[in-house]
């Protein structure tokens, strides 16, 4: 149970830089001057640290050890909300973002590769829907804590305050995770970067960017739409992150045992992609209807968008090698974080080009349309893959 805990605390800590951008979004535009489509920017280059940090890092993760890897992932989280609260314009609080991207580029190869040394087969699926759910844990957690904690001691203020957690987390992985077997041996060096990574990395890392320009659009924008759409103040805006948080703790949770179960990981990211069409569209379409809506959304965002990792990680644990699950993992956060680098700063673009979010709220969906058709040709190709294994077997 403590392990867990700890996984799931690293998650939290290592993916919360993101949503924060979004939550803060309306101080930086009032006290920075930044615009939307340099909102969108920031989140932009905060992914692209992560995208082009991720294979690294998971190769890192794969010789280093997870233990190690993970303390300095939080090490990393420290550093980086801490400069951005010394942020003074756009260009500083992009750079401060970027190294607050590290922990979110590295923390899932560490984690995983830390289940492969410690959790036995058959037993991993519970423990990484329980890590990954620490994801969402976190941005319940952000979403409550910082709105109020900005609007009462300044935000800057209230990023060193979260800085100061990320050594809490590296205190508890120094006292809770076992280090390791054979940490920095030739033989771990050697067998982590030999082979052909598995067909499915690619697969996954592909449908990874659908993912990441959802999750990125959504967070960096959903607390600011709600602010000039729906007419909410900043707390209750970042209370929208915060249902999408609380429906995904639980919901990464199931997934992660779903994926162990399931026979083909397309299957359960099928209904990942349907449910995330869903809830963009709720999304988009609340400020016409009715502002439920939008609540409706933020809990489905939960259930599929913001848990599809679950589902992806759990992939890479049971179709790699071993000694390749950090590259693997790596492989596919690359995917994710080309997504996250797209989709922010398009999408922020698109609102200021057009004065409204319609037609970029309906990008953002068909996105998820081309996620589910992805899905169905990779199963389509599985199955004739495996027939036709059959019939020469025959």
């Amino acid at each position: 149970m403590g392990l867990s805990a700890v996984l799931a605390g690293a998650m939290a800590l290592s993916m919360t830089p993101g949503p924060i951008i979004g939550i803060l979004s309306r101080f930086f535009i009032d006290d920075l001057g930044l615009t939307r489509t340099e909102i969108g920017a920031v989140a932009t280059f905060h992914a692209f640290a992560i995208m082009i940090t991720s294979i690294p890092l998971g190769v890192l993760a794969d010789r280093l050890s997870g233990r190690y890897t993970q303390i300095l992932m939080l090490l990393f989280v420290f550093l980086g909300l801490l400069t951005m609260a010394f942020s003074w314009d756009f260009w500083s609080l992009m750079a401060f973002a970027a190294i607050a991207g590290l922990p979110a580029a590295g923390a899932n190869s560490a984690t995983n590769n830390i289940i492969v040394e410690n959790v036995p087969a058959g037993s991993r699926g519970w423990i990484t829907g329980i890590k990954q759910s620490g994801v969402q844990i976190g941005i319940l957690a952000t979403g409550l804590a910082l709105p109020v904690t900005a609007a009462r001691v300044g935000w800057r203020m209230a990023l060193v305050l979260a800085s100061l957690v990320a050594l809490v987390g590296i205190a508890a992985t120094l006292a809770i995770v076992p280090s390791g077997p054979a940490a920095w041996t030739p033989e771990r060096k050697a067998g982590a970067v030999r082979g052909r990574l598995p067909d499915a990395v690619r697969w996954l890392s592909a449908y990874g960017v659908t993912m990441g320009i959802g999750v990125g659009t959504y967070a960096a924008f959903v607390p600011l739409y709600a602010q000039e759409n729906l007419g909410m103040g900043v707390t209750l805006a970042g209370t929208v992150i915060a249902v999408s948080g609380a429906s995904g703790a639980l919901s990464r949770v199931v997934w992660g045992r779903i994926a162990e179960r399931a026979g083909h990981p397309s299957g359960p990211l099928l209904v990942i992609g349907a449910l995330s069409a869903g809830a963009f569209i709720a999304t988009w379409v609340a400020p016409h209807t009715t502002p439920y809506l939008i609540w409706v959304g933020a809990v489905l965002v939960g259930m599929s968008t913001g848990s599809w990792m679950s589902v992806g990680m759990m992939a890479a644990i049971m179709l790699s090698d071993p000694k390749q699950t950090g590259q693997s993992t790596g492989s596919i956060v690359l995917g994710f974080g080309l997504g996250l680098t797209i989709g922010p700063v398009v999408f922020g673009w698109g609102v200021d080009t057009f004065g409204a979010y319609d037609l970029p709220w309906a990008g953002v969906t068909l996105n998820f349309a081309a996620a589910m058709t992805m899905m169905l040709l990779w199963r389509y190709r599985s199955r004739a893959l495996d027939e036709a294994v059959v019939g020469h077997g025959a």
